[in-house]
């Protein structure tokens, strides 16, 4: 085995991949994903400039997208768990019907047709998280921070490679056409994760019916300490969904940067949280999750403020990088600390409500951004996104800290 290899872990299933082959897959497969939604909001700028939008209506086309993503984790969570046997074909369809409706996206001109195919993308893509960060976590639940940022790194290299691709494709290629080539790889990817984890399941003792479901989400979402854990994830998600829309349309549409310029800035934050993601995973597995959360969504609100008053050039870039070296990473720290609160029959369960939450609450930020925006400016959008970083830190300061850390002894966030 090669040596950079994750080690197998005694608990768990035994599963029909190699453990370094699984991680492996999802990591792909995770990239892949991450694809569209990178390049969704490098697409964003031109869909606004051709149906002449706001920016009102352009947070609104997120917030939809948002809600629709919220409402399936759950869903997506529960199917998750109840047919844990299945996971490969949950995984491989959720990547075809993003492929398919990304098409239908690239073949309609009007608004409202838009935002429903965005909304269809984001619902599915919902199903890809809860199965495939369970299997991680079952499979390597001794370094599960790592483990958990390593498949949030493949997400990374996606979303640090969307921006490059639309951007250089923009050149030769109208939004439309973008998005439907995509249709392509979508399927491919589908069906060659359903075919290699066709056999690939999770714990036997899953979800067995809907009501014991909901009996066990109950009970967890009562733990205190998951509740303020779920409460920082869905403050940070706002800050995140505020950057995530409003950094590419002050690029593009304030800074008239061209497409392949703005998508390098895009590029430069994601290549930041690609190489910190198992970095900071490793340290919250060494450590203590709230040891490593709390400073880095301190960093990412002081970041968020500074790239509304810096200049353009070095500072800019330099900004971006801040920004992406700590905004990226939180997302799978938070996933680690939730899953350290529940049992392994209800792993995807917790990573659908860390999700969910997340884009409940993200949701709802695009639209009071772009309301600030159209009032004031869009660096108020910026602005907006650091407060609700600095909200998310003090609510996570107060987080209960594991007395050893997580790797070592029953753990906390």
């Amino acid at each position: 085995m090669n040596r950079t290899a994750l080690p197998r872990d005694v608990d768990g299933p035994a599963p029909d991949l190699h453990p370094t082959v699984l991680a492996s897959v999802l990591v792909a497969g995770h990239a892949v994903k991450h694809l569209y939604n990178s390049g969704f909001f490098l697409i964003l700028p031109e869909i606004a400039r051709a149906l002449n939008l706001s920016n009102t209506s352009v947070g609104f086309l997120n917030t939809a997208r948002g809600f629709a993503g919220s409402g399936s984790n759950l869903p997506a969570g529960f199917v998750a768990d109840r047919f844990s046997n299945r996971w490969g074909r949950i995984l491989g369809a959720a990547m075809i019907v993003i492929g398919i409706f990304q098409f239908i996206m690239g073949s309609v001109d009007a608004y409202w047709p838009i935002l429903l195919c965005a909304m269809v993308v984001s619902a599915a893509t919902s199903f890809w998280h809860p199965p495939a960060i369970a299997a991680l976590s079952l499979r390597f639940s001794a370094r599960r921070g790592f483990a958990i940022s390593l498949h949030g790194s493949g997400g990374s290299i996606g979303e640090a490679l969307g921006p490059i691709l639309v951007g250089g494709l923009l050149g030769i290629l109208t939004w439309q056409g973008i998005v439907q080539l995509s249709l392509v790889p979508a399927v491919l990817t589908g069906f060659v994760v359903w075919f290699l984890m066709r056999n690939t399941s999770g714990h036997p003792n899953g979800a067995a019916s809907l009501r014991a479901y909901v009996g066990g989400l109950l009970d967890f979402i009562r733990n205190p300490h998951l509740a303020l854990i779920l409460v920082s994830v869905g403050a940070f998600s706002m800050s995140q969904a505020a950057m995530n829309t409003f950094l590419p349309i002050y690029l593009r549409n304030e800074l008239n940067y061209e497409p392949i310029i703005a998508g390098g800035y895009l590029f430069l934050g994601q290549v930041a949280g690609i190489v910190s993601s198992p970095v900071l995973g490793h340290l919250s597995d060494r450590f203590a999750r709230r040891a490593v959360l709390v400073p880095s969504l301190l960093l990412l609100g002081t970041g968020s403020f500074a790239l509304s008053v810096v200049p353009e050039g070095p500072a800019l870039m330099a900004s971006v990088a801040w920004i992406g070296a700590v905004m990226f990473p939180l997302t799978s720290l938070f996933l680690a600390a939730a899953m350290d609160r529940v049992g392994a029959a209800m792993q995807a369960t917790a990573v659908s409500l860390v999700f969910g939450i997340g884009t409940l609450f993200g949701s709802l930020s695009p639209t009071i951004a772009g309301l600030l925006a159209d009032g004031f400016g869009v660096r108020t959008a910026f602005h907006w996104g650091a407060a609700i970083a600095l909200v998310a830190a003090i609510l996570m300061a107060f987080a209960t800290a594991p007395s050893q850390p997580p790797g070592r002894a029953p753990s906390g966030p």
